[in-house]
């Protein structure tokens, strides 16, 4: 697991995709009824958008309208419900259901509801470890998810209904997670640790077949992205003095640093229509966004608040962004066009 402390209370946890880190931390914003609202997700016709609420100790997943109201619980009381990501159809809504004990991950099953309430049903059983969601193949017939026993990640598939599991990475000197699948779902990137503890870029066929690296450096490379055509990936690496974003061709080849901060780099989220990439940047002691082409270039600032804006997340259409701010002390869920205009809460 790589894990690096920013300021306040923002802790970024690459291993696994989610807020593991906030979780063991108690969080800073989980203090009374709604202690903070992260990990925005669109729906696929961009109507809606998924979140995880700190609702005193824990977090629960809720849908709300897009541009704010409407909002529903998807589920209620312990223990942690985390990583909403929605089924390509926008059918179902698939999440990870974490357990806590003493300040530790004791447990962890994935599972699946539906938007509006109700048909919340397990998918698998965490096997002595925890499992947790990596998303949907672009057709919605699998799930990619990780398995961690004994503090070793792996990566795993199984049918949308929770059947036919199987891995595909895995071994004692190894640690792999962050999996994401390409967009004609024919691949899957993942981030592999080995004994050197620094992430390397790996890629395999869908099938756990053909595993190679495609990103190996002296530092940590990690938090893979594909581009909407499929033909390369972003990721962060540290091999500098701290966290940029890197773009890589999918064939392997063509490398190419495309941030260059002061701060750091973190959060890379490619627009669906593949001509930006937004991402978080250490801006003056905050957390801020900003955008830039995807084949590099001059970047924009899209946020300048105080608190945190963290974790951008692209509307289907490319023209909107939601993301993450504690610029009003806990954390709320915002939208603002592409261009940074209209900022405005949402939860």
């Amino acid at each position: 697991m790589a894990v690096e402390a920013s300021s306040g209370a923002r802790v970024w946890a690459f291993a696994c995709g989610l807020v593991v880190a906030l979780l063991l931390a108690g969080a800073a914003g989980a203090q009374g009824s709604s202690g903070g609202d992260i990990e925005p997700a669109w729906s696929p016709n961009g109507k809606q958008i998924a979140f995880a609420r700190f609702v005193g100790a824990n977090l629960e997943l809720y849908v709300m309208n897009s541009g704010g109201g409407g909002f529903r619980a998807l589920t209620h009381g312990s223990p942690n419900h985390v990583d909403p990501a929605w089924s390509p159809d926008g059918k179902t809504i698939l999440f990870s259901r974490l357990v806590r004990a003493h300040g530790q991950l004791t447990g962890g099953q994935v599972y699946v509801t539906k938007p509006g309430g109700g048909g919340q049903k397990r998918l698998t059983t965490g096997e002595g470890g925890y499992d947790e969601v990596f998303g949907w193949s672009p057709d919605g017939k699998q799930i990619a998810f990780e398995r961690i026993q004994g503090g070793v990640g792996s990566v795993w598939v199984m049918n949308a209904n929770g059947a036919g599991q199987k891995r595909l990475t895995g071994g004692t000197n190894v640690d792999d997670y962050l999996a994401a699948w390409s967009p004609d779902g024919k691949k899957l990137a993942f981030v592999r640790t080995a004994a050197n503890a620094f992430g390397d870029i790996y890629e395999m066929n869908a099938d756990g077949t053909g595993v190679h690296p495609l990103v190996r450096t002296s530092g940590d490379d990690t938090s893979p992205v594909w581009s909407p055509t499929g033909k390369k990936l972003a990721f962060m690496s540290d091999r500098t003095a701290h966290y940029e974003i890197y773009t890589v061709n999918a064939a392997g080849g063509g490398r190419r640093q495309i941030t260059h901060t002061d701060g750091g780099a973190h959060d890379p989220s490619w627009s669906p229509d593949g001509k930006k990439i937004a991402f978080a940047t250490f801006v003056d002691g905050q957390w801020q966004i900003d955008v830039v082409s995807s084949g590099g270039g001059a970047v924009k600032q899209l946020t300048s608040s105080s608190g945190d804006n963290t974790n951008p997340a692209w509307s289907p259409d490319s023209k909107k962004i939601a993301f993450e701010s504690t610029r009003d002390n806990e954390s709320k869920i915002f939208v603002m066009g592409a261009d940074g205009s209209s900022q405005h809460a949402v939860t």
